[in-house]
């Protein structure tokens, strides 16, 4: 992909940061072979513009060897997961954002042959954020046209345009917020590698450009490897898979926790945590997790056939003392069979700032059906003394179930703050 975007005249009311980028279409065989090939260019062109300014040109040239009828259309640009572009038509431009149209929309090239052309902009009124239209160059060889061609081969290139509206006044300009929906954990097929995929959603106004950090930690919590997610961008509204892989070879078997960190143009975005299990010969069990949907079951849940953390207990604590705390687990009798026979999960603790202190695994218990089971972490250092919010997690079926409770470490008094 290849960016485009075009200058023109300063605006001083309702703004639109202009970024356009290329999309070449690839070209069929039979259009090649018929020497139809058209490009789009300057390649890199910045632009501040308001409502009704033109912004161009976007030049057009007939690369091919044969004369070519080219037609240029406007809609509304997209994405997948994966962030293949994806282009909607304007069925009604006055209920659209903004969108653009075209001056010329369609001429006529010689082979070698150039033509400009311009973009007026369409915002509605009243409208910030961003919107995304999508410019299509389409072309087809002229003489087709006399010899009566029902099927043509064609070239096209697609210009989709990042287009950011900024209120006006003192007014906060729009941004782009990004957040977590989902985590999963797998072996990755070159050996010695976890891949970790975050799949975010970007619910602001304008698109973001999507990063995150990679930090794997062990049973105690301890940092045991570390890497980064892929860069990406994604539209407002849309939703962006992105991946990264961490090196496993050092890995011994047991319970790890892999925590993302997403970023937005450089910023903290959002956080999240995903417990899974190495095996034998670093073979990882995938693990998946839903951050955003309904949770399966939780402390004082509808659902009832589900497991569930039935108590956090933290003890009262004094500072330069560890921290046990206890989990009790409840696996109802009408649960799978298998349930839980391994509990995968974790406990984390939050300050008075709502900053994760750190985090542990739930490990070393086996829950049986129709009974509690009480499941023992010791946190491996000491804590200042404070206001903290602990918080168990068991991941069940692809969702978090958790329960929390708030405590005090003292100096010197002893104060417990029950959940």
């Amino acid at each position: 992909m290849r960016t485009l975007m075009t200058r023109a005249r300063n605006a001083k009311s309702a703004l639109v940061a202009l970024a356009c980028a290329s999309i070449v279409s690839t070209v069929a065989a039979r259009a090649e072979s018929q020497g139809i090939s058209i490009r789009v260019s300057p390649a890199s062109i910045t632009a501040t513009v308001r409502d009704g300014d033109t912004i161009g040109p976007l030049l057009v040239t007939n690369r091919g060897t044969f004369p070519v009828e080219v037609r240029g259309t406007c809609g509304l640009g997209a994405h997948d997961k994966a962030g293949v572009p994806l282009h909607r038509e304007v069925t009604d431009p006055a209920s659209a954002d903004a969108y653009l149209t075209l001056d010329p929309v369609e001429f006529l090239l010689p082979p070698g042959g150039s033509r400009p052309v311009y973009a007026r902009v369409h915002s509605r009124s009243g409208f910030t954020g961003g919107a995304y239209p999508v410019v299509l160059f389409r072309a087809r060889r002229a003489d087709n046209l006399e010899h009566g061609s029902i099927v043509a081969a064609a070239s096209q290139v697609a210009v989709l345009t990042f287009l950011t509206v900024s209120p006006s006044g003192a007014t906060a300009p729009p941004q782009a917020e990004a957040v977590l929906k989902s985590l999963t954990v797998e072996g990755d097929t070159g050996g010695g590698r976890i891949r970790v995929t975050a799949e975010c959603e970007n619910t602001g106004a304008i698109h973001a450009s999507l990063s995150g950090l990679l930090l794997l930690r062990d049973g105690g919590g301890r940092v045991a490897a570390q890497g980064a997610l892929a860069s990406a961008t994604c539209l407002p509204g849309y939703t962006r898979a992105l991946t990264g892989l961490i090196d496993a070879e050092r890995l011994r078997t047991g319970t790890y926790i892999a925590e993302v960190r997403l970023s937005t143009a450089g910023r903290p975005a959002d956080s999240a945590l995903i417990a899974f299990k190495v095996e034998r010969g670093v073979a990882v069990a995938s693990t998946h997790v839903e951050l955003r949907g309904s949770p399966a079951a939780s402390s004082g849940g509808e659902r009832l056939d589900t497991p569930r953390i039935a108590r956090l207990g933290v003890p009262v604590v004094s500072e330069g003392h560890g921290l046990p705390m206890e989990v009790v687990l409840e696996v109802p009798s009408g649960a799978l069979p298998d349930a839980l026979l391994d509990p995968l999960g974790y406990v984390e603790i939050w300050d008075y700032q709502m900053k994760r202190v750190g985090v542990v695994a739930l490990q070393g218990a086996s829950p049986a059906q129709g009974c509690h089971t009480v499941v023992r972490v010791t946190w491996p250092g000491t804590l200042s003394p404070g206001y903290y919010m602990a918080r168990a997690t068991l991941q069940w079926e692809g969702e978090g179930v958790s329960a929390s409770t708030a405590f005090v470490v003292g100096s010197g008094i002893r104060v417990q703050v029950k959940g």
